[in-house]
């Protein structure tokens, strides 16, 4: 493993959840939300490429932005 890699989807992964936390802040969203980022931190760590893991964080922020969209109306 190269650190680099290690540092990298580090920040990606608390930029991530800082948007993913901002995004669903209600309080009956956080149950949700720490579901999201449960699975996001468990399926991160089986990804070993930097591309992989950018396209899962990708895909984290749009189930949350649809979950927001869902609870709001």
């Amino acid at each position: 493993m190269n650190i680099n890699i290690i540092i990298t989807e580090s920040i990606i992964y608390i930029i991530v959840a800082i948007i993913t936390g901002y995004l669903l802040k209600d309080e009956e969203l956080k149950k949700i939300k720490r579901i999201i980022l449960i699975f996001y931190l468990i399926i991160g760590i089986a990804v070993y490429s930097v591309l992989y893991f950018i396209i899962l964080s990708a895909g984290v922020l749009l189930v949350s932005i649809l979950v927001l969209k869902y609870f709001s109306e």
